[in-house]
């Protein structure tokens, strides 16, 4: 059976927070969907692979403006359920990610941990090069 693509539904929620476990990110239903609301707010769209009626990946589609750069567009939060690896899920999600971008900017971006180096595998199979290291710096209130 072949997947479909298609956008976030509210039902999709609780299968999410399972998939953002498998990044390493613990939510909730309610931590989700305040980050979709913001995410929505701030013009992105977050995409879900459905197999089989059910939902086996998503990721996030944003925008993102700098005086530098301008308007790039940047994959995110990019996860398939480890059940479903390896049959193209995850070729789709950002094919359709990259799509939805396109209509907005020509360069998209996407940022993966030094240490998912399979990541950094998959990306670069679709296309993407290297093009900038940095250290990230956060501050909490």
């Amino acid at each position: 059976m072949k997947p479909i693509y298609r956008k976030l539904k509210q039902e999709d929620l609780p299968i999410i927070v399972q998939l953002m476990s498998q990044l390493g990110y613990r939510h909730t239903a309610k931590s989700l969907t305040d980050n979709v609301e913001s995410v929505r707010a701030r013009n992105g769209e977050i995409f879900v692979a459905e197999l089989s009626g059910k939902v086996v990946g998503c990721i996030s589609a944003i925008l993102d403006a700098r005086l530098a750069e301008g308007v790039t567009g940047e994959l995110v939060s990019l996860v398939v359920n480890e059940s479903a690896r390896g049959k193209g899920i995850g070729k789709g999600l950002v094919s359709t990610a990259e799509k939805w971008l396109r209509s907005y900017t020509k360069v998209i971006r996407v940022r993966a941990n030094e240490t998912r180096e399979e990541a950094h595998k998959f990306y670069q199979n679709l296309g993407y090069v290297k093009s900038k290291k940095q250290i990230v710096f956060s501050k909490n209130r």
